[in-house]
């Protein structure tokens, strides 16, 4: 799955502070993240669901809006072999799409919250 979670919010100032928010929302829900991780253009944090470690990438869109467009996608980690040779059980990755949702959903002043490509 490479679907992105869009919102709008005028509650985060950058990407750090949206991370910040992101990973104390998982630590209240026991995910044990860790720390988030900047990559200059985004933010990532990394968890383990039922044993498998997904990483969670967040920014800020480019898209010009008068409140500011968020994105946040999960990436379950995949050997590269596995993803062409074996089955892959996804179920970690569509937790955590479940979790950066509701998330997402109680954010207050939060709109447009919406899953696409």
């Amino acid at each position: 799955m490479s679907d992105n979670l869009y919102f709008k919010s005028a509650m985060f100032k950058s990407n750090k502070s949206l991370a910040e928010y992101v990973f104390s929302e998982l630590k209240k829900l026991n995910f044990n993240p860790e720390s988030p991780i900047d990559s200059d253009y985004m933010f990532s944090i990394a968890m383990n669901i039922d044993g498998v470690m997904v990483d969670v990438y967040l920014g800020k869109n480019d898209e010009e809006s008068e409140t500011p467009l968020w994105q946040v996608w999960p990436e379950q980690r995949i050997s590269f072999f596995k993803k062409f040779f074996g089955k892959v059980n996804k179920s970690p990755e569509v937790k955590a799409r479940q979790v950066i949702e509701n998330i997402a959903k109680n954010i207050e002043g939060v709109t447009d919250v919406a899953w696409d490509i």
